[in-house]
């Protein structure tokens, strides 16, 4: 037996690659749907995490609006009640001095202020803009004698003066006064017959106003601030004031106070913060978790459906083909023995006219008529459904011509119609000249069979360049168009009125449409019901080569 020489096989190394390269597609492809599914939820995460910080903050911000809106008002009331006492107190001054009675009088009556609200620290009278009564006289007696006018510290004698002109409560504050601590100074002007008499003023205690309003009720969280309009501050933190604050205006008689909210760290931080911040990032980590173990078991199947699909996909097509076809046949076939129904009931018309009774003679005009509209709507079909078969013959064209064939066919009806057709200069267009001399046939058809009954019909058509594309509109007077039935038109037999009003089949705009779609244009409308519609053919520049 002879020994046969071992021989190496046929090229084995590309086969090896082969193998080597198929097996790493099949661990390659998986891998990289799971890497871009783990890059989607990381976006998701981040895109959803910034809407969930927005809303928490945007939810923040209206708590805290809600608090300084609270405080606010408190504050503001707080405010104005003292201002209402120093109101009173000028009117029982005015009335007390003509009187000859304040000196007696005035103890007793401040008296009863002080007892009215709480931190009423002074309250004075000034003749001649001089102090002279002050009540309680204990600690206080400092003040007597002062010149209101000729103060020489800040803000006082100014303080006067703009109640003067204001007529009008004054504050001014907080101050260090000269009894000690802090305190609004609020000033308004005696008046007597001929001249102010004096002024009048009230102190109250800054303390005890802020007690009073209970600025403890603002969260740890939050800080505040409260200045006048001068940025001089009242109460809180002045870091309140940087720290994009909700800002809240206090209005007073001869100017105002801001109150500002903002939280410690940041409105983003307090979302961050939040509690229900923690459990969407728990939520979102478990659904990652479960739709990484679905694409997991998916990828397995994807091929399978991928089959499955594409099968669906070209039975569907084979199936549209095949409806297409058969209509596009049954459409061609149904146009011979249309045409014997046709020419045999005119022969009848014409062989028994004048022998029939009336009724019959009428049938038989159906019949001849009804054969007309079948023969126009089987042609329309056939038009139809050819139009993406048959090849286009695009290039530059001048657009009179089309237009001047359009024309031409429809003569009889613009003169049977009375109508007018005004034609403004065209340009050369990229366009297959049958298709578009189809679309103005179909667009001047229907301004003439939707002429508005009251005036005679006009169509004016026209071009204009819009973002580089030739746009040729043919404006009409007729009825118009609704709006909700705008988009209704362009479908296949969408008829909006009766026959007998409007002949036709109803799919001349569906086809002028197609074409215009096929042209790599457009047919849009514009409409006013009873006044006219505006039919647009957006055509693509010269360059354009895209068409099929």
């Amino acid at each position: 037996m002879t020994a046969q020489p071992l021989t190496a096989p046929r090229h084995p190394v590309p086969a090896i690659l082969r193998r080597l390269l198929a097996g790493g597609l099949r661990i390659w492809k998986p891998a990289a749907v799971q890497a871009v599914v783990t890059l989607v939820l990381l976006v998701g995460y981040v895109w959803m995490a910034d809407v969930y910080v927005r809303v928490l903050t945007a939810e923040h911000r209206a708590t805290a609006a809600l608090t300084a809106s609270s405080l606010a008002g408190t504050l503001s009331s707080t405010l104005n009640e003292r201002i209402a006492l120093v109101r009173g107190l000028t009117a029982f001054v005015e009335v007390a001095s003509g009187t000859g009675s304040l000196a007696d009088q005035f103890p007793r009556y401040a008296e009863g202020l002080r007892r009215s609200v709480v931190g009423v620290r002074t309250i004075s009278a000034a003749p001649d803009f001089v102090v002279r009564i002050v009540y309680p006289m204990e600690g206080n007696g400092k003040l007597l004698g002062n010149d209101l006018l000729r103060d020489a510290r800040p803000g006082f004698a100014d303080t006067v003066q703009r109640a003067i002109v204001s007529r009008d409560v004054t504050v001014h504050g907080p101050v260090n006064l000269l009894q000690g601590g802090q305190g609004l100074i609020a000033r308004q002007i005696v008046h007597a017959p001929g001249k102010p008499w004096g002024a009048v003023g009230m102190v109250f205690d800054v303390g005890a106003i802020l007690n009073e309003v209970r600025f403890d009720r603002v969260p740890a969280h939050l800080g505040f601030a409260v200045v006048t309009d001068g940025g001089q501050q009242v109460a809180g933190d002045a870091l309140a004031l940087k720290g994009d604050p909700l800002v809240e205006r206090i209005n007073l008689p001869d100017g105002y106070w801001h109150l500002a909210l903002a939280p410690r760290t940041s409105w983003e931080g307090l979302a961050h913060g939040d509690p229900t911040f923690h459990g969407f990032q728990l939520a979102f980590l478990l659904l990652s978790l479960l739709i990484e173990m679905v694409t997991v078991m998916a990828i397995g199947r994807r091929h399978t459906l991928e089959r499955r699909v594409d099968l669906r996909t070209a039975e569907l097509g084979r199936a549209k083909n095949e409806l297409e076809q058969f209509a596009y046949a049954t459409a061609h076939d149904l146009q011979e023995p249309l045409r014997a129904i046709a020419s045999y009931a005119q022969l009848l018309e014409h062989q028994q006219k004048g022998r029939l009774d009336e009724e019959s003679e009428g049938f038989i005009r159906e019949i001849v008529d009804g054969a007309g509209r079948l023969k126009m709507l089987l042609r329309d079909v056939q038009l139809f459904l050819a139009e993406d078969r048959v090849p286009l013959g695009c290039g530059v064209i001048p657009a009179g011509d089309p237009l001047k064939a359009a024309l031409a066919a429809l003569e009889r009806r613009i003169a049977d119609a009375g109508a007018v057709v005004t034609v403004a200069d065209l340009p050369a267009v990229q366009a297959d000249e049958r298709r578009l001399r189809e679309i103005f046939i179909v667009l001047i058809a229907n301004a003439i069979d939707y002429r508005h009954p009251y005036r005679a019909a006009e169509v004016r058509i026209s071009h204009r360049r819009v973002d580089g594309y030739d746009v040729i509109d043919v404006r009409d007077n007729g009825i118009g168009i609704e709006p909700r039935h705008r988009d209704q038109i362009f479908e296949v037999f969408r008829r909006l009125h009766p026959r007998d009003e409007h002949p036709g089949t109803g799919m001349g705009l569906a086809i002028a449409r197609k074409m215009a779609d096929r042209l790599g244009g457009r047919l849009t409308v514009l409409s006013s019901p009873g006044i006219g519609s505006t039919f647009s053919i957006h055509l693509p520049p010269p360059s354009f080569r895209g068409f099929p």
